[in-house]
């Protein structure tokens, strides 16, 4: 009788064993679990990710097409982007679903529908080149792309940042990198209800609504976006989240400029784009020479007072950007790229959100900008540089067409790495303390003199926000934003923009998203270069010798236990 008891408390075990392993299995399907046990967290949702995906009210889709027969670079971008997605689903439950694509397996009608619905949001096949085992090269294509949609609504994501300066596996990090504030600003787009407001500033001669379409594009995105000047009401800018100062060339009033001071005393948000020389490429279209002035915009004390100060003078680069020449000025026309040395291409910060992973940004007749004021309650981060090699030219500057033909003097260009664009945040002094309030103004509220705290942001180039506009009087024809004609090459002027303006409006750290950090664990190709065969040895020997010890070691275990 006791050994059926025994027998029938074995049989019982094993089948809560099974049962355990089956419940554990059907579990395993339902549930997304996960333990995160890198050094930079880098397989877990920050609190703004979570807490966004929490408050989801309607059904949210994502379809990603990087899928099928990927090199091992894009099928680890796909890996990391199902397991982003997953991690989102896991926060939103069943108001997430997302699906992978096989390009490869659609028919021919499906693949050309597909093409034309990416293309719609600026997206194109990627050529990917692999070398087969016969030495022939063969061209594939691949989609980094996904679609996201809620409702009636539909936006794309670029799963791919490609920056020429850097190589295929630098490029690769910073996609996985940049994953969670790619997918969490489309979701963003699509399921806010209410849009913040922001506005271009007019009337004292900035740039018009053609000069900035494209910056107004993308960020009607995020944000609805207003254009109009101050006027006599002083409480005008309060329903905005941010105001852009783009290029002025005439003086600010001084009601005009108390209204701007009150409005970042209450917390508002300033990005100023300026030209401290009055110069412009088109100028210099109509005529091949030309003097470069200082524009006065009656500015220079507020900004002062804010802790910065915009110097009269014209950068010349030896990194720089192109234009087209007529090389053939008395027959046919010849176009030709050669370098414009006042258009530098300008280095972006890494250790900042705005500026974190975008391409250099194209200037045009940038100037630089120091920093005052060291006691001021603020905190600082340059955010745009020039090159190693630059020359700094005082006002007034002749500048000439001619200049191109010229071979620049490395000697002359030793003023390297100089400021063009700043962020600042904290409280800021008013520079209507002690002063008397302009009059004519309606709608004055309590005077401040220390603001709140707030950010405003501030570039020593107009031109950077600025888009060409082609017959501009009678058919318009808009170039992109950041957009080389010399080279071809498309500059990170509107990724800048975009980031700068998506920080001063930021509100739940939603932008240090971008600043997320993965370290890349690279072999050391040196030493591999250098005679590694011992390593290989030691790759293929140590395994084996392992088995052998582990065998010995089993045999001589059960020789103690059951030799006797």
């Amino acid at each position: 009788m006791s050994i059926g008891l025994k027998h029938s408390n074995k049989i019982i075990k094993l089948a809560v064993v099974i049962l355990g392993l089956i419940a554990l299995a059907w579990l395993s399907q339902r549930v997304f679990f996960r333990v995160d046990l890198t050094s930079e967290k880098r397989y877990t949702l920050t609190t703004t990710s979570r807490e966004f995906m929490n408050d989801l009210s309607s059904e949210l889709y994502v379809k990603v097409y990087l899928e099928g027969e990927l090199n091992s670079g894009f099928r680890r971008l796909s890996n990391a982007s199902r397991e982003m997605l997953e991690e989102f689903k896991s926060e939103a439950g069943r108001s997430m679903h997302f699906e992978f694509v096989n390009f490869e397996e659609q028919s021919s009608e499906d693949k050309k529908s597909l093409i034309e619905e990416l293309a719609e949001f600026g997206f194109e096949p990627q050529s990917v080149f692999e070398n087969a085992e016969d030495g022939l090269q063969i061209q594939s294509y691949v989609f980094p792309y996904a679609l996201v949609y809620y409702k009636e609504r539909i936006v794309g994501v670029n799963l791919l940042d490609n920056l020429p300066s850097r190589s295929g596996a630098e490029n690769l990090n910073t996609s996985i990198e940049s994953l969670e504030y790619k997918f969490t600003s489309a979701f963003r787009k699509l399921i806010s209800e209410e849009k913040s407001k922001i506005a271009f500033l007019e009337g004292h001669g900035e740039l018009d609504e053609l000069d900035v379409i494209e910056a107004t594009d993308a960020l009607s995105a995020y944000y609805q976006v207003d254009r109009g000047q101050i006027g006599n009401d002083a409480s005008v800018l309060n329903a905005y989240k941010a105001i852009i100062i783009a290029k002025p060339s005439k003086p600010f009033s001084e009601k005009d400029k108390f209204v701007l001071d009150q409005y970042l005393m209450n917390g508002g948000r300033l990005l100023y784009l300026i030209d401290a020389v009055n110069v412009t490429l088109d100028s210099l279209r109509q005529s091949p020479q030309t003097l470069g002035l200082y524009n006065d915009v009656n500015l220079d004390d507020q900004l002062f007072r804010y802790g910065v100060r915009v110097n009269p003078v014209l950068i010349e680069d030896i990194q720089a950007g192109r234009i087209l020449m007529n090389a053939n000025p008395q027959g046919q026309t010849q176009l030709v790229p050669v370098p414009w040395l006042y258009s530098p291409l300008l280095g972006a910060s890494q250790n900042h959100p705005i500026t974190r992973n975008i391409n250099l940004v194209r200037g045009g007749f940038a100037g630089t900008i120091d920093t005052v004021g060291n006691n001021l309650n603020i905190s600082r981060h340059i955010l745009l540089r020039s090159s190693q090699y630059t020359k700094l030219n005082k006002t007034p500057v002749f500048i000439s067409m001619a200049d191109v033909n010229k071979q620049p003097k490395q000697q002359e260009f030793n003023a390297p790495y100089q400021t063009v664009a700043v962020v600042q945040e904290g409280k800021f002094p008013s520079v209507f303390k002690n002063r008397n309030i302009p009059e004519g103004l309606s709608g004055v509220g309590d005077i401040r003199t220390e603001s709140r705290v707030t950010r405003m942001m501030v570039v020593a180039d107009g031109d950077i926000i600025r888009n060409d506009v082609r017959f501009k009087q009678s058919n318009p024809k808009i170039e992109r934003l950041g957009y080389d004609e010399g080279s071809g090459q498309m500059f990170g002027n509107k990724d800048f923009i975009v980031n700068a303006v998506n920080y001063l409006c930021d509100e739940d750290g939603w932008m240090q998203l971008r600043g997320r950090h993965l370290t890349l664990r690279l072999l050391d190709k040196q030493k591999l270069s250098e005679g590694t065969s011992w390593l290989k040895w030691l790759n293929v020997v140590l395994p084996i010798l392992l088995v052998c010890l582990g065998s010995v070691l089993f045999i001589y275990i059960r020789y103690r236990r059951f030799g006797k």
